[in-house]
């Protein structure tokens, strides 16, 4: 008999690896529908013309060119049937939504000046790619069903978002934070706690358009609060009752980590732990 398939993200929740501060940075989410099925490094390598591809291209430097750091991906809504195609846009805290008729009417559109219509509800995008990790499509894939359940066509799928062990792995917007191990048992008080307005805090991994010391920090918070500084260990928030500082570390000694299905070799990670 062969030997039972191990999954990467059944390995880090059995080690109780935390997720504080694993979100990437990204300070602008641009997301392409694309219905077709993906490959796996999908925002790279897909049937889309070469002069979608340049333009997507353009409006990533268009954006980097202001000094951001800017993440593009690929998201569908299996059995829309709307035609056209759907482009959004999420930065500093608000998401915008662009329909065209079809790609060819991207040309010329640039999207750092495009006026796009202001969507304030939230949107759920689950990494289903799984032909970047098997994780992704076993656990991600259910997550999705549960929340188009949940929300309709507030649900979408996108492309790789990082962290293959932390799935399945959603990111919310305009609120802009990425999370991790939202089973589809989880589904229900975690669409509970994100409509009224908060953090999920049991899921979080972070706020990806803050340095991971942050991420970390904000989960220790209890409220709404705004990031003022980071002064290496110290993490400064101005809060509804003042500034405060929130200390946060790194495990002194590796985690050692299989980061990806398909990985043998395991990795050292350094989480964040209590201070």
């Amino acid at each position: 008999m062969g030997q039972e398939r191990v999954y990467c993200s059944d390995l880090c929740l059995a080690s109780g690896e935390p997720m504080l501060g694993t979100a990437v940075q990204v300070d602008v989410w641009l997301l392409l529908e694309y219905r077709p099925a993906w490959r796996r490094k999908a925002v790279d390598d897909n049937d889309l013309a070469p002069e979608t591809l340049a333009w997507l291209r353009q409006q990533v430097g268009a954006f980097e060119a202001s000094g951001r750091k800017v993440r593009p991906q690929l998201v569908r809504r299996p059995g829309r049937d709307d035609a056209g195609v759907a482009v959004f846009v999420a930065q500093d805290g608000c998401l915008g939504r662009l329909d065209v008729g079809d790609y060819r009417d991207l040309a010329g559109l640039n999207l750092t000046e495009a006026e796009l219509e202001v969507v304030s509800e939230p949107h759920y995008f689950v990494c289903t790619n799984g032909q970047r990790d098997l994780c992704c499509a076993r656990y991600g894939l259910p997550a999705w069903t549960r929340l188009q359940e949940a929300v309709g066509e507030r649900a979408w799928q996108t492309t790789h978002v990082g962290g293959h062990r932390f799935a399945p792995n959603v990111l919310v917007l305009p609120q802009g934070a990425l999370y991790g191990r939202v089973t589809e048992d989880s589904v229900a008080a975690f669409v509970e706690t994100i409509e009224a307005g908060d953090l999920a805090k049991q899921f979080l991994r972070g706020r990806s358009m803050w340095p991971p010391e942050a991420q970390a920090a904000e989960a220790l918070l209890e409220g709404a609060s705004t990031l003022k500084a980071v002064h290496g260990e110290d993490v400064t928030f101005a809060t509804a009752s003042g500034e405060k500082t929130v200390r946060v570390r790194r495990a002194s000694s590796p985690w050692k980590m299989i980061p990806s299905c398909g990985v043998t070799e395991p990795e050292d990670v350094f989480p964040f732990v209590s201070a």
